[in-house]
């Protein structure tokens, strides 16, 4: 409301009308200006409930990038960001950093103290620096980050919301615009996810079913194209004399390519030689082929990896009730992040019908309702009524009747009753007479005769 130029007495005043007086606001005006002035003095490591969430799960991968200078003080803005369970870019937070030449100062340093400057492979190798992350990821897991494209993707998708003559504090609004895009294509992949049936496609239809109950949709589409690869290869040898099992698997009319499957039939884990399940955390083709070597009908548990799979989330929902840290603020947000989605889930399958609806909505409310007291964020009274409840409704509108003569002296004038001309009585008119075509009294008689008595003497004259 104050980012749309909603003054904070309106603010105010708008949360007294929501609860029903000012005396039952829990909060001062002051200690609205004192948060929104706390809110500005941004500080370093501050985040988000969803982000601290997103690090929590997804912060074993890490990818930053400082070469994205797109604000009004030209300094880098580095985005720390990760890969979550749809292998899709999430944000873990920003920084506005100055230029550092750290990296040519390290090895300056480490090429003086070894007294290698002018040593040939020395020199050589620093010009293949760009070349040294490939050989050093093979083997351990970086959710296939191997390049820059990422973070070059996600400068790009940034560089929709934010413009170079953006200020801190307008850099910072438009970016969690940007944060907030994000998340909202994560919460169309979960459901996504969580609803809907593919359709199969390879022979292995046990294994491929559930390949679809563990992944994430994502996910499950690249273990899909490695089941189908499994006709490629074959199994040319197989020793089962010690533990762990060994496999040898060649490619179709290509012997020179082979590859080593070990297999634990103890604990059930299997390792391959090309190490691709170390480094990306999905079976490879020559894993599956021993898996349908083996007419197994799951994935074992030691193939699926916790962050690519649907409950990849679930896991940190059930710790937050029991996380205890220093700073309580931190907890709140963390537990905010965490509930939110799980509320989300809840909307999207009981908006599908008007009777689920009504019966959560009611639910959510009473339980608000009841926390809301047990916290002391709404007092507790006997009659505590809503709306429809209460006892002062509309009246009745009426017809109005105007005011009444008034006589001299101030008070009412009695009502002259109506006189009628047939029967000379009071109380009606001649069109409502009683009598109907009786004759007239002997009153009117008179009165008649003396009419007619005067229209005779006006002809004559």
């Amino acid at each position: 409301m104050r980012e749309i130029g909603i003054s904070i007495p309106k603010i105010y005043e708008s949360f007294a009308a929501q609860l029903g007086g000012f005396n039952l606001v829990t909060f001062t005006k002051q200690d609205m200006y004192n948060e929104i002035r706390k809110q500005r003095g941004l500080q370093g490591g501050d985040s988000d409930g969803r982000c601290q969430e997103d690090y929590a799960i997804f912060g074993d991968v890490l990818a930053f990038d400082a070469t994205y200078g797109r604000n009004k003080y030209n300094l880098p803005v580095v985005v720390f960001s990760g890969v979550n369970h749809h292998n899709q870019t999430c944000v873990f937070g920003t920084a506005m950093v100055s230029e550092i030449e750290e990296f040519k100062a390290y090895w300056e340093s480490m090429v003086n103290e070894c007294g290698v400057r002018e040593v040939e492979w020395v020199k050589d190798l620093y010009t293949k620096k760009h070349a040294w992350a490939t050989a050093y990821i093979c083997g351990r897991f970086f959710a296939g980050v191997r390049t820059t494209s990422r973070c070059e993707s996600l400068h790009a998708k940034l560089g929709r919301f934010v413009e170079s003559r953006y200020g801190v504090l307008e850099f910072v609004r438009n970016f969690q615009r940007c944060v907030d895009f994000l998340r909202d294509t994560e919460d169309e992949l979960d459901f996504r996810s969580w609803y809907g049936t593919p359709v199969l496609q390879t022979e292995f239809v046990e294994l491929e079913k559930s390949g679809w109950t563990m992944f994430t949709r994502e996910m499950f589409l690249r273990y899909r194209d490695s089941l189908k690869r499994c006709v490629c290869v074959r199994i040319c040898e197989f020793d089962d004399s010690d533990n762990p099992h060994a496999y040898t698997l060649q490619k179709y009319r290509r012997p020179e390519m082979n590859w080593k499957v070990y297999r634990d039939h103890i604990s059930n884990r299997f390792t391959c030689s090309c190490m691709r399940m170390e480094s990306f955390g999905i079976p490879c083709v020559h894993i599956l082929s021993v898996c349908v070597r083996l007419d197994l009908v799951e994935i074992p548990e030691s193939l699926v990896l916790r962050r690519w799979s649907k409950a990849a989330k679930l896991e940190i929902h059930n710790q937050c009730g029991e996380q205890h840290t220093a700073e309580p603020s931190v907890t709140y947000r963390t537990r905010l992040g965490a509930f939110s989605q799980l509320c989300k889930r809840l909307g999207r399958v009981a908006c599908m019908s008007d009777e689920d609806f009504k019966v959560y909505s009611n639910k959510l409310m009473s339980d608000a309702l009841f926390l809301e007291i047990k916290y002391g964020l709404r007092p507790l009274t006997d009659n505590m009524t809503t709306a429809n409840d209460c006892g002062v409704k509309d009246p009745i509108r009426v017809r109005t009747k105007g005011t009444a003569r008034m006589s001299q002296a101030g008070g009412s004038a009695p009502k002259t009753k109506r006189k009628c001309s047939t029967c000379g009585k009071l109380g009606h008119r001649r069109t409502r007479c009683p009598n109907g075509g009786a004759q007239p009294s002997t009153r009117n008689k008179e009165s008649l005769a003396g009419r007619n008595k005067r229209k005779r003497t006006k002809v004559t004259t």
